[in-house]
């Protein structure tokens, strides 16, 4: 009986009735077989000792932090059949289906705790992967609003944040490719401009900028300790890339592209949301007046062309 409270106690949630019925299960167990004329009263002290043991051992082994929760229910369970083959040599109780209890039922329910533990973890580790596929785009292979949201979230719960800089940005004239060339064609666009954008995000401020994909040829970009300057002369040097390299399609076709793009600032305790309508009504303020060029909290007019 022991073993269920055992096996509860190592697993992830852990409530403080086990705690109570590891306890009191031997005492229990103990008084009816007394009741039955199987165990002798004069024995009792032995009862509150072993209970005492057990669950004091079972202490130890879930506060022991440098092993698993697994490898500590398995020394639970051999030291529960120890206290059990020495509680039955102490009151003269061997017999083969105690030991058989003691030694290989034990073990039985050992493996199939293992076999249980085995196939959480892995529908685990399925959970954790369609999550992760869940916040990439299928296209381009970047984090969609989803990671978006969730990363916002982590960024302004974290001491060592002191900035957050978002950009929203848009290819000029998508719609015209796609209507001229085709959707495979915008496709190929789509994803060229998602490579070099990953590249460079990544490449000048690994580990704090990140790149999303909100559909069609919108996308956003998040970096933290960086000052908004930094992210806007990136920017300036990712726009002068694709005015002087071409995309050359599989079919062999060269297409210049350009892009729209604001940056803000995420103000302190501002909601994603507020942020993103900011960066959204400025990049309109872009579209509205010639397109291909960066808008910023301090960049309001249109850089002039040498």
């Amino acid at each position: 009986m022991q073993v269920v409270s055992v096996t509860m106690l190592f697993r992830d949630k852990v409530y403080k009735i086990w705690w109570v019925l590891l306890a009191l299960t031997p005492l229990f167990v103990n008084v009816v077989e007394y009741s039955m004329g199987i165990l002798p009263l004069k024995d009792w002290w032995y009862w509150i000792v072993e209970s005492i043991v057990f669950t004091t051992i079972c202490l130890v082994l879930t506060r022991w932090r440098s092993i698993s929760k697994r490898i500590s229910y398995f020394y639970a369970i051999a030291m529960l059949g120890i206290v059990e083959l020495i509680s039955l040599g102490i009151t003269h109780s061997f017999s083969p289906v105690s030991i058989a209890a003691a030694t290989l039922g034990l073990f039985v329910i050992a493996m199939f705790e293992e076999q249980r533990f085995y196939s959480e973890k892995k529908n685990e580790q399925k959970i954790k992967l369609l999550e992760k596929e869940s916040e990439r785009d299928d296209l381009t292979g970047l984090l969609n609003y989803r990671a978006l949201s969730q990363e916002i979230n982590r960024l302004a719960n974290n001491s060592e944040i002191h900035n957050i800089v978002i950009g929203a940005l848009d290819i000029d004239h998508f719609k015209k490719i796609n209507d001229t060339y085709g959707h495979f064609v915008g496709n190929e666009v789509l994803n060229y401009f998602s490579t070099v954008f990953r590249e460079q995000i990544h490449s000048a401020f690994p580990k704090h900028g990140y790149v999303y994909r909100f559909g069609g040829e919108e996308f956003t970009i998040v970096v933290s300790n960086h000052s908004l300057e930094e992210v806007y002369q990136l920017l300036q040097s990712i726009e002068k890339f694709f005015n002087n390299k071409s995309i050359v399609t599989k079919e062999g076709m060269k297409l210049t592209i350009s892009f729209s793009c604001s940056l803000t600032d995420r103000l302190n305790d501002e909601l994603l949301d507020t942020t993103l309508k900011r960066a959204d009504k400025m990049l309109y303020s872009v579209k509205n007046n010639g397109r291909g060029w960066i808008v910023t909290d301090q960049h309001h007019q249109r850089p002039k062309k040498a």
